[in-house]
């Protein structure tokens, strides 16, 4: 058996499971996504990224919104992040989708043929003319699909790239600063919930190719925004600037496209439900609690913050 084709369909489920997370962090749970409570929207009052705080009696759950992408080996102040770590019961990572090896191995075989345009059309054969050459507007690096020889679908394609485009840029999660800091405290950490990333690979297959190429497109339209904003995003976050760290994650052509798939829209709002029920339960133990979550879902009208009020948890900003 030919491993090239079951071997790419797996890489691109994993692409799935890696940027269906991010899309869900810049995107909150309303058709408009500027729909957000300003009064959430606050400079931080102490050095480094800003902390957001639901409490109750006894006990208290800090949250940091954090960027999906900071440049590699970017140094920001981890002073207040390492206070509230310290001592903590836990920390808690956001909502996210992910599928076993095993598993997507078997998917992989199983769908392999869908993975591919109909009848082995090469992506410069189903792309339109636009779109192309919005492609090779890129730089050289971050065109990583070969147009004219790729026969893989256009929305998988546009995954690789806008996965690619990470290890090109040197782009880096903050997750992963905010874990080793949780490790050297000793907190159990642990994710407000995961997702079976296969329902979202077999949606994408059946898209006609229309759809997919504007989704190709919106992927190109996303690592463009990604080379522009990752830099000046990252240091509004790392400065608590939170108006422009807001503003540097507005909608982009890949969200509305990952969006219009009725799987993820349901995993979204699944995910919000799941954040909130781990920030409550971690208010039903004495002490405090870090979290991390993307801040348009945090800061939205319909959002955290705002169905955590609505239920009568007291929500202090970063200005306090």
């Amino acid at each position: 058996m030919r491993l090239s084709m079951p071997f790419a369909l797996l890489s691109a489920a994993l692409l799935v499971s890696t940027a269906a997370p991010a899309l869900a962090q810049s995107s909150p749970p309303l058709d408009d996504p500027n729909a957000i409570v300003e009064e959430l929207v606050v400079t931080a009052r102490y050095p480094g990224p800003a902390f957001w705080r639901v409490a109750d009696a006894d006990s208290e759950v800090w949250i940091m919104a954090v960027p999906y992408y900071i440049p590699e080996k970017m140094a920001w102040d981890k002073t207040r992040t390492e206070q509230v770590l310290k001592g903590a019961n836990g920390l808690i990572l956001p909502s996210g989708v992910g599928v076993g090896f095993g598993e997507a191995v078997r998917f992989a075989i199983k769908y392999r043929k869908q993975f591919t345009n109909e009848g082995n059309r090469t992506l410069d054969q189903i792309l339109p003319t636009q779109v192309i050459e919005r492609y090779e507007q890129l730089p050289k690096a971050y065109q990583t699909a070969d147009l004219k020889t790729s026969t893989v679908r256009p929305i998988f394609a546009g995954l690789s790239v806008a996965a690619r485009a990470r290890k090109t840029g040197r782009w880096a999660q903050p997750e992963s600063d905010i874990v080793t800091l949780a490790k050297k405290a000793k907190v159990k950490i642990r994710t407000a919930s995961m997702t079976s990333a296969l329902p979202i690979a077999k949606a994408i297959m059946t898209m006609p190719d229309a759809e997919q190429s504007q989704c190709f497109d919106g992927f190109i339209n996303s690592v463009e925004r990604g080379i522009k904003t990752v830099g000046p995003v990252a240091t509004a976050w790392a400065e608590g600037r939170t108006a422009e760290f807001l503003g540097g994650t507005t909608t982009t052509g890949a969200d509305q496209c990952i969006y219009s798939i009725g799987e993820v829209s349901n995993m979204r709002e699944k995910a919000y439900q799941a954040e909130i029920k781990t920030i409550k339960a971690a208010l039903d133990q004495p002490g405090k609690t870090l979290m991390i979550t993307g801040v348009r879902p945090l800061v939205a009208q319909n959002g955290i913050l705002a169905r955590l009020k609505d239920q009568g948890f007291t929500v202090r900003t970063p200005a306090d």
